[in-house]
């Protein structure tokens, strides 16, 4: 399994981008401002993770648009150069992709083999007379 990152990718989060006290009310006390934040996520074969924060915005368009487009460029630096980008060390250590080895090896097995329980379950409950 390749631990080198690999593949480069685009994510979004919802995020208090400013705070407007006139904006406050009974549910929203501070008046936060919500918008969005982009990452480039950089990942390996085995699941590991490594996030860059890239900008924010009241816009999601703008944001992942400028994201887009650097994920593209990194890409294509690693395919053509074989390089990672400048700075790589210090991007943030991300969680481990979903189901992936990492994501198992990092403790939520437990987790994992309940899912596969609850989906042959599911699949056992299509048969009329409960013969597996």
């Amino acid at each position: 399994m390749n631990k080198a990152f690999n593949q480069f990718e685009i994510r979004t989060d919802i995020v208090v981008i400013g705070h407007n006290p006139e904006m406050a009310d009974f549910s929203n006390r501070n008046g936060a401002i919500h918008g969005y934040a982009a990452y480039i996520e950089a990942s390996n074969d085995y699941g590991d993770t490594r996030q860059l924060f890239i900008d924010s915005s009241r816009c999601e368009a703008d944001v992942v648009e400028k994201a887009e487009k650097l994920a593209k460029n990194l890409t294509t630096r690693f395919e053509v150069l074989g390089k990672l980008p400048i700075g790589f060390d210090n991007w943030a250590e991300g969680r481990a992709r979903y189901g992936s080895d990492a994501w198992i090896y990092y403790g939520n097995s437990e987790e994992f083999a309940y899912e596969q329980r609850e989906l042959a379950d599911e699949q056992c409950e299509g048969n009329v007379y409960g013969e597996y």
